[in-house]
């Protein structure tokens, strides 16, 4: 089980500010209870059920808390009460868990888990009902087909006698769990090996190129990709068609998102570069840096649109470039 996140601590420091003593050590007791029967019994075991799913252990859980965190911080200060941290970090605790069962609709398959942990604990029956309609929104669709699973999540409610924004944590969890990318979650070994299902291997090789950076004092996503040429393990084409389908999506997330939370409503731009080597040395050329800001809809959610805008993002030419550094 990992260390405390900066999120866990500041949630456990506003618990024993804002309640007593005993108060404070039930809650933070609830937490670290489920805590620690999904890290001995149930991330280790996804990986069984779902074997070439990008990671989904502690690692991933711990990344999105760390995202969260650099997403509600202020300068070691938050504009959450303790119960609304409370409430998220438990959300982010469950909301992969349904995984067990299998990658679909795993953001419904959380009740079984969340009750056999918490067992008959009657204080739990109203946390269950927020866990679950937070976790059941941050991927999905909604009852009706669509795609605006947010909206479907009550905007207040209360918890342990506690005013909670609901939907806004909702927001914060759904987009923390779209910014938990990066190497962390795949294995170079495995795709190297050629040990990667053809299906999943350009999940794996996507996290295996990216990096992502919250900027919250330039109110900016940032996503880096640094690929290597010639790639033995995919071709240059799929690859790139994900990246550009990736940035347009985080970039749709963090628009959508920030709709319903106030807290996310500094992000107002994505921007995204993409370098590359050839056989592990710099290339004579760089790509531009893409940019997707508020105060314009640069492009709709095709790739075709993202290249008519930005034509050196055209892969042919690119590979073509790649291919002559190559040469030279």
């Amino acid at each position: 089980m990992w260390e405390n996140t900066d999120l866990e601590k500041y949630m456990r420091k506003e618990l024993e500010t804002s309640f007593s003593e005993q108060d404070a050590d039930s809650y933070y007791g609830l937490y670290t209870t489920a805590k620690k029967e999904l890290c001995g019994n149930i991330y280790s075991e996804i990986k069984g059920v779902e074997p070439f799913l990008t990671d989904h252990s502690e690692r991933h859980i711990q990344d999105v808390l760390n995202k969260a965190w650099k997403l509600i911080d202020n300068n070691g200060h938050v504009d959450f009460n303790a119960i609304e941290l409370y409430l998220l970090c438990t959300c982010i605790l469950f909301h992969d868990v349904g995984n067990i069962y299998g990658r679909v609709e795993h953001n419904i398959k959380v009740a079984d888990i969340y009750n056999s942990i918490r067992g008959d604990i009657s204080q739990c029956s109203q946390e269950r009902q927020l866990v679950l309609r937070v976790v059941k929104a941050h991927c999905g669709k909604t009852k009706d087909g669509g795609k605006d699973t947010l909206l479907e999540v009550e905007p207040n409610s209360n918890l342990y006698d506690k005013p909670v924004r609901l939907r806004e944590l909702a927001a914060i969890l759904r987009f923390a769990d779209e910014l938990a990318e990066g190497v962390q979650r795949t294995s170079q070994y495995m795709i190297n090996k050629g040990l990667i299902h053809q299906e999943s291997l350009v999940f794996h090789k996507y996290a295996s190129v990216s990096e992502y950076h919250i900027d919250k004092g330039e109110g900016r996503i940032i996503l880096m990709y640094n690929i290597d040429y010639p790639l033995s393990d995919i071709s240059l084409k799929d690859l790139l068609e994900f990246v550009y389908k990736r940035i347009l999506k985080l970039d749709a997330e963090r628009r959508y998102c920030k709709y319903y939370a106030s807290s996310l409503h500094c992000f107002l731009c994505t921007e995204a570069s993409i370098k590359f080597t050839v056989n592990g040395d710099l290339c004579d050329f760089d790509l531009p840096k893409i940019s997707l800001e508020d105060k314009y809809n640069l492009v709709d959610d095709s790739i075709d649109d993202l290249i008519r805008k930005l034509p050196a993002l055209n892969i042919e030419a690119i590979e073509s470039k790649l291919s002559n550094n190559l040469k030279s």
